[in-house]
């Protein structure tokens, strides 16, 4: 049996009809690494002068060496494993599958993103970057539900909530399905595309073997695992 840590986030609050794919992703990690590795993150943020909260939105050229070196982190550590559900805004009829209601579609899409990543006979503890529900009970349903499904196979510790700022795995996790989702919205074919960000999805892409990030994967791919959901 193993323990691990998963790192969740995504990007329900982008709102640009021009970028229809969304993105949720998720990081694990085995529970014994996790200081490890946190302290490896820390010492590139401290020998690149990284201060604040890393992520896809901050990613720039002037600090390349530092976001290149993440992806190098990334590939190097083969305990680490990425999966995200890409999902067509367009395809969510929240009106006819959750009563109007978003929040709870997204939160669905969470589901999906962890019932079939959670290994018989390991034991996982899940942190959600924080989100402002309208709901005050999502978090605890969601576990509710997972834990149900999952009964006498993966054991859920715990499912709760965390600040990004103080949790470098999540921002790792968000910059990892930043790239995901700008190669999916096709970004990079437009004007105004950010040269860096167009060079750093290659990148990243030439480190999972993959030409570019467009793709989808085999439900049993573990280290970057890409489902294209298609659902209602």
């Amino acid at each position: 049996m193993t323990i691990y840590n998963i790192y969740c986030d995504e990007s329900r609050h982008t709102s640009d009809p021009s970028q229809p794919y969304i993105v949720i992703g998720a990081l694990q990690c085995p529970r014994e690494e996790k200081r490890r590795i946190v302290s490896r993150l820390h010492g590139l943020m401290t020998k690149h002068g990284i201060k604040t909260e890393f992520g896809w939105k901050k990613a720039s050229p002037n600090k390349a060496e530092f976001y290149l070196s993440l992806i190098q982190l990334f590939a190097e550590e083969q305990c680490l494993s990425f999966r995200c559900v890409v999902v067509d805004r367009r395809q969510l009829d929240h009106e006819q599958w959750n009563n109007g209601d978003k929040e709870l579609g997204f939160y669905k899409l969470y589901y999906q993103l962890l019932v079939h990543w959670l290994q018989p006979g390991d034991t996982y503890h899940i942190y959600l970057d924080w989100q402002q529900n309208a709901a005050s009970g999502r978090f605890e349903e969601l576990r509710q539900i997972l834990a149900h499904k999952l009964m006498g196979r993966a054991k859920i510790a715990c499912l709760e909530p965390v600040e990004s700022h103080n949790q470098p795995l999540i921002q790792l996790a968000d910059l990892l399905m930043g790239a995901v989702g700008y190669d999916w919205n096709d970004m990079q074919s437009r004007s105004n595309a950010s040269v860096f960000k167009v060079q750093y999805a290659g990148h990243l892409a030439k480190a999972v073997g993959k030409s570019g990030l467009r793709f989808t994967t085999p439900r049993t791919e573990r280290k970057f695992n890409i489902f294209n959901w298609q659902g209602r």
